[in-house]
């Protein structure tokens, strides 16, 4: 008896803690707003009436910080994501769909991508481009549309050869034409579960090197950056650290989740269609 579909847990989880992120980006901005003005002569301060958490160490509200680092991690995660998603699957079809020359410079620019570990690649790229929001973004792409690349490179090599793709072709169906009517359903939920499981991977990035001093505006809250800031302060005001490192936490494991349910309820429908 197949209950997977029915009883998947992990998906459930990772819906409950992204809906309860965003209740809490939503309320708090609504009842505290967002203050990310420094105040030197107010840094460290205990929480009050006008600071729900407290202050950090530059006199910023906490709360504030919290809800602009996590939703800036958010925002570059998706904005990354999608990016590398729409070259990777661009490039690996091309890369299938024209074999010969065109594939091989497209997966021989992925396994020298490959070569190198992603943190390293982002690293030296952001040290080479410097600071700031594009060029983190342009980094977090350059090292995470390789993966989407193979993925959709495998699938289309499997499914072009099958009856309903060579009677379109034998229709002389365009290419882009046989991409977006017949190979977009088969590559999609694929590429969605792939892109999901991304936004974990590409949110820890983005932390490590923000939390390195390499990628935004040090004036600009993130949640790497809001760790980094709170390690001189640890056993003064853990909170510092606490607070960030859990939403840091709750972000990954929430995408973790729901990549795992939707690749359980991926094979669940294919073990049900072949019953």
């Amino acid at each position: 008896m197949i209950t997977g579909n029915k009883k998947n847990l992990q998906y459930k989880l990772g819906v409950l803690l992204l809906a309860l992120l965003v209740v809490f980006l939503v309320a708090g901005t609504i009842f505290n707003g967002i203050d990310l003005s420094l105040d030197i002569h107010q840094r460290l301060q205990a929480p009050s009436p006008g600071h729900a958490l407290g202050t950090d160490a530059l006199g910023r509200d906490i709360f504030s910080c919290l809800i602009f680092g996590t939703a800036v991690s958010l925002v570059i995660a998706l904005t990354a994501v999608l990016s590398s998603a729409l070259i990777g699957a661009l490039l690996g079809f091309a890369a299938a769909w024209r074999g010969g020359l065109a594939n091989a410079c497209i997966m021989r620019c992925a396994d020298l991508i490959l070569a190198f570990p992603g943190i390293l690649l982002s690293l030296a790229l952001v040290a080479f481009l410097g600071p700031g929001i594009f060029n983190l973004i342009l980094a977090l792409v350059c090292s995470s549309w390789v993966t989407y690349a193979r993925l959709v490179r495998a699938e289309v090599i499997k499914a072009k050869e099958k009856e309903f793709i060579l009677a379109a072709r034998g229709f002389n169906a365009s290419a882009l034409r046989i991409a977006s009517s017949h190979m977009a359903p088969l590559v999609f939920p694929l590429l969605l579960t792939q892109a999901v499981l991304g936004m974990a991977g590409v949110i820890l990035l983005e932390s490590s090197l923000n939390f390195l001093g390499l990628g935004l505006d040090p004036r600009l809250p993130s949640l790497g950056q809001m760790i980094d800031a709170g390690r001189p302060h640890l056993f003064v005001k853990p909170i510092l650290i606490i607070l960030p490192g859990g939403c840091l936490i709750a972000l990954i494991a929430a995408f973790l989740l729901l990549a795992d349910g939707m690749q359980s309820r991926s094979v669940y429908n294919r073990i049900a269609k072949k019953l």
